[in-house]
């Protein structure tokens, strides 16, 4: 047995041979998170009568109707951990781990890919930033910044219903405003108030030709002023055709997908500019045109080209403890063709969005919100709210109250 004396002569070697190992481990890690759940009421009403016409590319009538529902809903609730180690010469390792949750149930978001929302590991430096994992796209980074309460993600009042797809499907493939797995990303050291951003996530399917997604822009913060301008590019993902198969569309246009030697490449361009005004309010500006082309196809009458144009404009007010917000924004109803000269039209495929909200902030963390939306269609399906169920034509309207809490 050891006597005390002996005891802590034992621990104080112990601890000067840890010394070294601990002076080259010093990474530091923070537990960082957000709630927000609410109380929703949805109303949706003026859905097109049972096998009415619509577009070339909408999903026919099917005559469902003024529906309400209330609920309680937790929309892209998330635990993170994230840390950096020092590497000497201004070099630091950095790494973050993200998931999401409902608030509501206490259910992890995706129980089969535990951390699914951003999560990498990377390296930053005067070159830059480096980071490989499951990230948000450069596109979605660096467009549609205002955040309306901080509450967006996730939420029934994201523009990108209106920015970042096409309003006659709510197929993902048709998006442009998703996180991509197996993600390269690079950052640029920012010059002159510039930063210039890439990355690419490849198909990873043995024999193909796709290169996945790519993504890049650049971007300029000084002062006041925000501006942006993103690119990105998807190689054989049918956004189309794809598009067309969400929404129960026809066998001829759908059918680049089974024929051999198609492919297809869907791209997006926008710009964002915003304002932060001296007295406590700022503006945002967003304009996005996206295309959808395929080639290869076999026959007449099939998805060959679909394009249209989007924008948004978002204000924020801040008055002592309260924010008001609001966005708008429309989306042209757009072109197509088919192949073979076969007509395609696009008549209603435009669509509205108007959102409104109040926030009541207690602390830097906690607030108060309450929130009400309308996204107007004619013969599109432009939201993925109520998990896609709205049928074409439909407008809906949506009102909440919750709380909001950071850590």
């Amino acid at each position: 047995m050891l006597d005390t004396k002996s005891k802590l002569m034992a621990a104080a070697i112990g601890a000067a041979f840890a010394l070294p190992m601990a002076a080259h481990a010093q990474t530091n890690v923070v537990v960082y998170g957000k709630l927000y759940p609410d109380i929703t009421h949805v109303n949706v009403s003026g859905a097109l009568p049972n096998n009415a016409a619509t577009s070339t590319l909408s999903p026919t009538g099917k005559g469902t109707n003024n529906t309400n529902l209330t609920a309680m809903d937790s929309p892209n609730s998330r635990l993170g951990f994230r840390g950096t180690e020092d590497l000497g010469d201004g070099l630091k390792a950095i790494f973050q781990l993200e998931m999401g949750f409902s608030s509501d149930t206490g259910q992890a978001t995706d129980a089969s890919a535990p951390f699914s929302r951003n999560t990498f590991v990377g390296l930053s430096g005067n070159f830059g930033t480096i980071r490989l994992g499951n990230m948000d796209t450069v596109y979605k980074d660096l467009g549609d910044q205002m955040n309306m309460l901080g509450i967006v993600s996730g939420n029934f009042m994201g523009t990108s219903n209106i920015l970042s797809k096409p309003s006659f499907t709510v197929n993902g493939a048709s998006s442009f405003h998703l996180r991509r797995t197996n993600s390269f990303y690079y950052e640029s050291p920012q010059m002159a108030g510039f930063t210039g951003l890439f990355d690419w996530s490849p198909n990873e399917v043995a024999g193909s030709a796709s290169s996945g997604v790519i993504s890049t822009g650049v971007k300029y913060e000084n002062g006041p002023v925000y501006a942006a301008l993103a690119y990105e590019s998807h190689k054989d993902m049918f956004g189309g055709s794809n598009g067309v198969a969400g929404n129960g569309g026809t066998a001829a246009l759908t059918s680049n997908l089974t024929t051999p030697g198609a492919s297809s490449k869907d791209d997006a361009l926008r710009a964002t500019f915003q304002y932060r005004f001296p007295d406590s309010w700022k503006a945002e500006l967003d304009v996005a045109q996206m295309r959808y082309r395929e080639s290869g196809q076999v026959g007449a009458g099939k998805f060959n080209e679909y394009k249209h144009n989007s924008w948004a404009l978002g204000i924020e007010k801040l008055i002592g403890a309260v924010t008001l917000a609001g966005s708008y924004g429309q989306m042209t109803a757009g072109s197509c063709s088919l192949t073979g000269g076969v007509d395609c039209n696009t008549n209603g495929l435009e669509a509205k969005m108007f959102n409104a909200g109040v926030g009541y902030s207690f602390s830097k963390r906690t607030m108060l919100f309450g929130v009400y939306s309308y996204m107007g269609n004619n013969t599109g399906v432009a939201s993925n709210w109520l998990d896609g169920k709205p049928t074409a034509g439909a407008d809906i309207s949506t009102f909440a109250v919750g709380i909001s809490h950071s850590f």
